[in-house]
């Protein structure tokens, strides 16, 4: 068995938790940015810190998809971490304290979908190329330097892969982070036609399929373990 071990994730703005959160089924399972070495089914103890509100949660998990950091494309490394049925009444607390102790969750508009897509764009010296860190059906984030005002319209071209030509949208910046990390744009995407959105969502489909069939094997693993 893998050696137990903990991570640690911290949130200077609560809701932020939500970007990082998603449901397998009943099955909560946190994203979380780090470039520890982990297996997958490592048994982890996750401690999330809410800095602000000096409040700090720690839950038990295990390890059910891994992605290593990298230069090109420049996204960071992190792990995804399933938690036991157990560890419910934890989550169902870290989850009301993310959302202001309200009894309705932050619900995210369209799901967002872990990826590496190439995305480029033009600026005021030439054309930019970057890689965005995930991807929805509405928009996505793009860690970079070369941040515009919110409220600026770019062309863009999105290039996922096995996408030889791309696909070329316009979007809105509806939101820029200049000082805390990461750095970057959240774009909104602004469709010109229903096929250009059905292009987006059908890339997001295959994108999410893909990614969950991967962690669907390792989830169920987890879960034949929780009952043992």
């Amino acid at each position: 068995m893998p050696a137990d071990t903990s991570v640690s994730v911290r949130y200077s703005f609560a809701e932020a938790l939500f970007d990082d959160f998603r449901r397998e089924g009943q099955t909560g399972i946190l994203f979380v940015k780090t470039g520890r070495r982990v297996t997958l089914g490592q048994d982890l103890t996750v401690v999330v810190e809410f800095p602000v509100e000096r409040r700090t949660f720690r839950l038990r998990g295990q390890v059910v998809s891994a992605r290593r950091g990298s230069r090109e494309p420049a996204l960071p490394g992190g792990i995804e971490v399933a938690f036991p049925s157990g560890q419910n009444h934890i989550v169902q607390m870290l989850l009301d304290h993310a959302s202001g102790k309200q009894v309705d969750f932050i619900v995210r508009k369209t799901k967002r979908v872990l990826c590496a897509v190439e995305v480029n764009y033009r600026t005021d010296t030439g054309f930019v190329r970057e890689f965005a860190e995930d991807l929805s059906e509405g928009g996505t984030f793009i860690r970079t330097d070369e941040i515009f005002a919110v409220g600026t319209e770019i062309a863009c071209k999105l290039k996922p892969p096995g996408y030889l030509l791309g696909v070329k949208l316009r979007a809105r910046v509806a939101w820029v982070s200049r000082t805390k990390a990461p750095k970057g744009m959240g774009l909104e995407f602004l469709f010109d036609s229903d096929r250009q959105r059905k292009k987006i969502r059908d890339i997001c489909r295959r994108l999410a399929e893909e990614h969950s069939a991967k962690v669907e094997r390792s989830v169920q693993a987890f879960r034949k373990r929780d009952k043992e």
